[in-house]
C-alpha cells in the first residue's frame, strides 16, 4: 500500500494563508485528481452523476444526535461544492441528493432516490438497524451502499452485503484502539459498564475476547449490567474491586449521568466510555466536561479530530471551519469521505456501473486519501475501511469548542520501521479468520 500524503501536501502547496476563494479549494482536489491520472477518464464521463445519501431529521432530534446529523448534512454540502466544481471543468452535471428519513422509512427515501434522482450511489446508515435495512435494498437493486456511521460488528460478519462499504470504523475497531491504548498506559484492573441491549453486551464479549487474546496482564475485575441509572451497589463494586479503569459501553446520555454519578462520589479512577457518533461531538465533550470536570475529561476514541494538523488534515478541518463556522466531526468527515470515494470511483472508471464501482472499491491497488496520513483501502473479507483511529483528551478548561478537545495520540502507530502498513492497520478490528461474513 503506498502513501497518500504527497497529494495532501499538494493540496497545501497551492493554498495560501486566506485561501476562501472556492476556486483554490476546487484546484487543490483537482491536483490530486490529476495526479492520480483521473482527469482524461473523467473527461470520458457522462453525466449526470448523483450520489444520494439518507439521514434523519433535525426536527425532533436528540440534544446529542443534532449535532452528528447537522454534520452529516454540511459534510455531503461541501463534498458536493468541491467536487461539483472539479465535474463542471470535466464537463458533467455532479450533484449530492439528500432525503431525510430513519428507521425503516429509510428504504423508501432510497428508492426514491433511485426512480427521482436517478442515483448510481448512496450513503447512509445512522444505526445497525438502518444500515442493515439499506444494505439488503443495495443488494436487491445492485446500488454501492457506503455505511457512515453504524458500527455494528454484526454489519461486518452476520448481516454483511457485497454492496455494503464502511467508512464508520466497527465496534471491533474502537475496542481494539482504547484497549491497545489503555493497556500500554498501565491500566491492568477493568471494570466494565453495560447496557442492557444486545450490542452493548455483543461489544462487553468482544472486548473482554481482545483482552484475553491479544494482550497480557490485563483482567476484567468486575462488571455490572445498566438498564437504568447507576445504583449504588455498582459503586461500592468500582471500590472494592480497587478497578484502575472503568469502561462505559452505554448510551452517550447513560455516560454522562454515570459520569455526573461518579464525580459525586468523588471516585479517583479514569473513565472512558465506547464512542457512539453522538460521543464524538464537542457537544458531547462540553457536557461531560462541565457534569464531571475530574472524571470526564479523560480520553476519548474518535474516528475524525478536528484539531488533527497534519496529511492535509488541517486543510480540509480549515475549509470546514469557514465554510460552517464550527469544527469537522466524525459525521462530516464520514459524509464528505464517503461522497469522495463514489466522485474518484466514477471518475477514475468512467463509469457509474454497479460493477466499476465495487471493482473499483475492491482492487488490491485502490489507495483512497481520507486525510488519516496513510493510504487506506476496505478489507476484503468485511468492506471495512482500515484507517487510524486518534485519542483526545477532554480539556475542561477550554473557552473554544474546537479546543475542548485535544489530540494526544493515533492508533495504531502505523509508521514503526519495518513494518507493513496494511498489518498495522489490521491490528484494529477483526482479521479475515475471524470473520464470519460472506459475500
Amino acid at each position: 500500500m503506498r502513501l497518500a500524503s504527497e497529494c495532501s501536501r499538494s493540496r497545501l502547496a497551492i493554498l495560501p494563508a486566506g485561501y476562501g476563494h472556492r476556486l483554490l479549494v476546487a484546484l487543490g482536489i483537482l491536483i490530486c485528481s490529476v495526479m492520480a491520472g483521473s482527469s482524461a477518464m473523467a473527461q470520458q464521463l457522462e453525466g449526470p452523476v448523483r450520489i444520494g445519501l439518507v439521514r434523519p431529521t433535525l426536527d425532533g432530534a436528540s440534544e446529542l444526535m443534532a449535532p452528528v446529523i447537522r454534520s452529516v448534512d454540511q459534510g455531503a454540502v461541501m463534498a458536493e461544492e468541491e467536487f461539483g466544481f472539479n465535474a463542471s471543468m470535466f464537463g458533467f452535471d455532479f450533484a449530492v441528493i439528500q432525503r431525510e428519513a430513519q428507521g425503516a422509512d429509510v428504504v423508501s427515501a432510497a428508492q426514491q432516490l433511485v426512480a427521482d434522482e436517478g442515483i448510481f450511489a448512496l450513503a447512509g446508515g445512522f444505526d445497525g438497524e438502518e444500515a442493515e435495512l439499506l444494505s439488503s435494498w443495495a443488494q436487491d437493486n445492485e446500488i454501492p451502499f457506503i455505511n457512515l456511521l453504524a458500527s455494528d460488528d454484526a454489519l461486518r460478519n452476520r448481516t454483511c452485503g457485497p454492496m455494503m462499504f464502511h467508512i464508520a470504523p466497527s465496534d471491533a475497531m474502537y475496542l481494539d484502539a482504547l484497549s491497545g491504548w489503555y493497556v500500554r498506559a498501565g491500566f491492568r484492573s477493568w471494570f466494565t459498564l453495560v447496557a442492557d441491549t444486545p450490542q452493548a453486551q455483543a461489544r462487553h464479549d468482544r472486548l473482554v475476547w481482545g483482552l484475553d487474546e491479544r494482550h497480557f496482564g490485563v483482567r476484567e475485575v468486575g462488571s455490572a449490567t445498566l438498564s437504568g441509572d447507576l445504583p449504588p451497589e455498582t459503586i461500592a463494586a468500582i471500590r472494592d474491586t480497587e478497578a484502575d479503569l472503568v469502561v462505559m459501553l452505554v448510551s452517550p446520555e447513560a455516560q454522562l449521568s454515570t459520569l455526573a454519578a461518579l464525580e459525586a462520589e468523588r471516585l479517583e479512577i479514569m473513565v472512558t466510555g465506547f464512542p457512539d457518533p453522538a460521543a464524538q461531538t464537542r457537544a458531547f465533550f462540553m457536557q461531560s466536561a462541565e457534569l464531571a470536570p475530574y472524571l470526564g475529561s479523560g480520553m476519548r476514541a474518535t474516528a475524525w479530530e478536528p484539531t488533527l494538523d497534519a496529511y492535509g488534515a488541517r486543510e480540509l478541518n480549515a475549509r470546514y471551519m469557514q465554510r460552517w463556522g464550527e469544527p469537522m466531526e466524525q459525521g462530516g468527515w464520514a459524509a464528505y469521505q464517503a461522497v469522495k470515494a463514489f466522485f474518484e470511483a466514477a471518475t477514475f472508471t468512467s463509469s457509474t456501473d454497479a460493477e466499476s464501482v465495487l471493482a473499483h472499491f475492491t482492487a488490491e491497488n485502490s489507495v483512497f486519501d481520507v486525510w488519516k496520513g496513510i493510504g487506506t483501502s476496505f478489507r476484503s473479507w468485511d468492506h471495512q475501511l482500515r484507517q487510524p483511529l486518534y485519542l483526545i483528551a477532554i480539556d475542561a478548561a477550554a473557552t473554544e469548542p474546537r479546543l475542548v478537545g485535544q489530540l494526544v495520540g493515533e492508533l495504531p502507530a502505523i509508521y514503526l520501521p519495518g513494518t507493513d502498513p496494511v498489518e498495522r492497520l489490521d491490528q484494529l478490528g477483526d482479521l479475515e479468520a475471524q470473520s464470519t461474513c460472506q459475500h
